[in-house]
């Protein structure tokens, strides 16, 4: 038997040659290799634009939306019908002269389309085939055949097609205004994923900024730690500067873990699913950008905002639908008329080529009038049409309003970020101005620990402070470019 050392020995001999064979086949248990995207806005509004799953159902609206101008212009298809029927009548009859079976078979069929201009029009071939033992007839078999050309012209109600074209404008109003909704989706996803980007910035630069910081308490901390064991500093000094040092540290971890946070926001933004992927920004902030003004803001606006257009384009399908609820009101008068010619014979073929020889038409013209009498519907219908139309005129000077107003307050906010940016970064300069020159007063003895600590962490606020106010700028800049509607122009 085995003992418990040897069977420990085996095992241990099995696993490692189970690892140098997987290992030498090239079956390795490793994590798959980091990669680093350095990835430019442009970039990664790019990605967005192909990627995020939010914009891909955005742009599905659009195109569901745009299958209905097919099915409103369906009215206009060419209609083929055709029908085949089998009749054999032997039920019993009142007199004998009528024979006691009858076998009748249809042919039928014909073509029907309906044209812009409210006019109708359909061709339709009938056959019929007829076989009777009636004594009363002259022959027991018969063919009849028969072409005729019939035309309805809509002449009151839906006038000349008014109904069906206006019907139709609609839709491709309402089509063009579900792209301009699928676009304002779309731009605001892409301001989300330009923010993201920006906050990813951001929180780069305060690593850097903790990483600076937690070099200069290091240094402090090292040179009390020196100085102390030579007693030229005291004890409470160098205390503080090894907590200092250690608090930089601390805020140093937790500003790097919010590096992961925004950066995989934006990943989920851009649907990238691989976690061995680290997104490096490689746009910078400046603040070289020219002053926004509100007059050539609100030009652009106008030019591209989205509700503005789809406002504009309400009103005109309000004026459309106006135009053919008056129309209903009117009684439906449809003139009709119609032509056939007919051919017997002993057999199909002779009966068709009787319809060409012989003059055997058939033709009728006429006029169908309806309209109800208090013709309530068509009024209430009217009626309604008429608060839409006016509604759709406030509405547009609401949206007017709207974008007046937010362009308004959005280069204000521009104009003033900036400006206090550029202040806010010659804050950060004097602060670290200040304490490099504290700095040489504490060499020469001349200044105390607490004091440099303190000035440490002027110069962190003031820096934060600065790359905070950029975004701030650079966050501003991207809502004013949403409300102008030029997200997806540039």
């Amino acid at each position: 038997m085995i003992n418990g050392g040897k069977m420990k020995k085996a095992i241990n001999f099995m696993l490692l040659s189970f690892l140098l064979i997987f290992s030498s086949t090239g079956f390795v248990f490793a994590q798959k290799e980091h990669r680093i995207y350095k990835l430019s806005l442009a970039e990664v509004t790019n990605i967005a634009l192909k990627n995020n799953l939010d914009i891909q159902m955005a742009k599905y609206d659009a195109f569901i939306l745009e299958t209905s101008l097919d099915i409103e212009k369906s009215i206009f298809d060419v209609i083929l019908d055709a029908k085949v029927n089998y009749q054999d009548d032997q039920s019993k009859k009142t007199s004998s002269l009528y024979g006691t079976e009858t076998i009748n078979n249809d042919y039928n069929a014909g073509i029907s389309k309906k044209f812009s201009s409210g006019t109708t029009i359909e061709l339709d071939m009938d056959n019929n085939r007829n076989r009777t033992n009636s004594s009363s007839t002259n022959s027991d078999l018969d063919h009849n055949s028969s072409l005729g050309l019939s035309l309805t012209q809509e002449l009151g109600k839906n006038f000349f097609g008014i109904r069906d074209r206006g019907n139709i404008d609609i839709t491709k109003i309402n089509i063009e205004n579900s792209g301009y909704t699928s676009l304002e989706k779309i731009e605001t996803i892409i301001s989300a994923v330009k923010k993201a980007y920006w906050d990813l910035v951001l929180q780069i630069k305060k690593v850097e900024i903790q990483k600076n910081i937690v070099g200069q308490a290091k240094r402090l901390y090292d040179s009390h730690q020196e100085k102390l064991e030579d007693g030229l500093v005291e004890l409470p000094e160098a205390i503080a500067s090894e907590a200092n040092y250690k608090d930089r540290i601390n805020n140093l971890t937790l500003e790097e873990n919010s590096v992961k946070t925004k950066e995989n926001l934006l990943k989920l933004l851009l649907n990238i699913k691989e976690d061995n992927i680290t997104i490096k920004p490689t746009d910078d902030y400046h603040l070289n950008i020219v002053d926004q003004t509100f007059v050539e803001s609100l030009k652009i606006a106008f030019d591209n905002r989205r509700d503005y257009l789809r406002a504009k384009n309400t009103i005109t399908a309000k004026g459309i639908a106006l135009v053919i609820e008056k129309n209903s009101k009117l009684p439906i008068i449809n003139l009709t008329a119609s032509l056939a010619r007919n051919g017997l014979g002993d057999c199909f073929e002779q009966s068709i080529e009787h319809i060409a020889a012989e003059n055997n038409t058939n033709y009728s013209i006429g006029l169908t009038f309806s309209l109800p009498l208090e013709n309530r519907n068509a009024k209430a219908k009217l009626k309604k049409a008429e608060y839409e139309n006016t509604k759709a005129l406030v509405m547009l000077k609401l949206v007017e309003r709207k974008i007046a107003i937010e362009i308004m307050d959005y280069v204000r906010d521009c104009n003033i970020y900036k400006e206090f940016a550029l202040n806010s970064i010659d804050i950060a300069e004097l602060q670290a101005k200040k304490l490099e020159e504290e700095e040489k007063r504490f060499n020469l003895g001349r200044s105390n620990t607490d004091t440099l600590i303190r000035y440490q962490e002027d110069v962190i606020h003031a820096k934060q402070a600065s790359v905070l106010a950029q975004y701030q700028f650079y966050s501003t800049l991207v809502d004013l470019e949403l409300k102008k509607g030029i997200l997806l122009v540039r």
